[in-house]
């Protein structure tokens, strides 16, 4: 089956097009705090859209269908008369997967107990994940990537399968851990998306 990765890389700065944020269909896009000066044109041509939003507006707005979409951005005052928010240019470009994956973390598995000290070389972690997906798509992409973070932690996380198999539904993602926690320490799992965006868990229990 043809094997294809909807954003090039693993990682978020790894983006060759240039995509202002590449996102999937149904999501938001947070902009921060804006003034009501600003406006937003947003277009997508090959979907028939052409929306004109201002100021925190923007933040509420849902890009429904996958695609590009072109957002011009203006406003009717100039920062140096004191404008509150960030200056963005004149132009961005959003992409809009037609995937989406959203991990349940309440179902979250460990093979083994983590504990410091010791040497992992086949520790496994679960953890279901959703796929929705909008019109038609590629059959497998590479398997998003794993990272832990924490004080005194070296561990490495790898897809168990090399790649995934993209059909609406439940899967079950696992990774094969190595390493070990010289430290006490709480530790971070971040799971990326199949666009490099993360969604983080929390292990509550301290390594000790």
């Amino acid at each position: 089956m043809a094997q294809n990765k909807f954003n090039s890389g693993n990682f978020p700065d790894s983006n060759p097009a240039g995509y202002y944020r590449i996102i999937s269909f149904g999501d938001k896009i947070d902009f921060g705090s804006i003034e009501t000066s600003a406006r937003w044109n947003i277009t997508n041509s090959k979907e028939g859209i052409g929306v004109t939003l201002n100021g925190s507006e923007i933040n509420d707005y849902i890009f429904q269908y996958a695609g590009e979409y072109e957002i011009q951005f203006s406003e009717t005052k100039k920062h140096d008369e004191g404008c509150n928010h960030p200056a963005f240019p004149k132009k961005i470009i959003v992409k809009v997967n037609p995937v989406k994956l959203s991990f349940d973390f309440s179902k979250i598995g460990f093979s083994q107990k983590i504990r410091r000290g010791i040497n992992y070389d086949n520790l496994i972690v679960s953890v279901p994940g959703k796929i929705n997906i909008q019109g038609k798509t590629a059959n497998e992409v590479k398997a998003p990537e794993l990272l832990i973070t924490g004080v005194g932690t070296s561990l490495l996380a790898q897809p168990v399968n090399g790649t995934i198999e993209i059909k609406n539904g439940t899967q079950v993602f696992k990774y094969k851990i190595s390493g070990r926690v010289d430290k006490e320490s709480y530790l971070m799992f971040d799971f990326y998306d199949f666009n490099d965006e993360v969604q983080s868990f929390n292990l509550q229990q301290i390594i000790n």
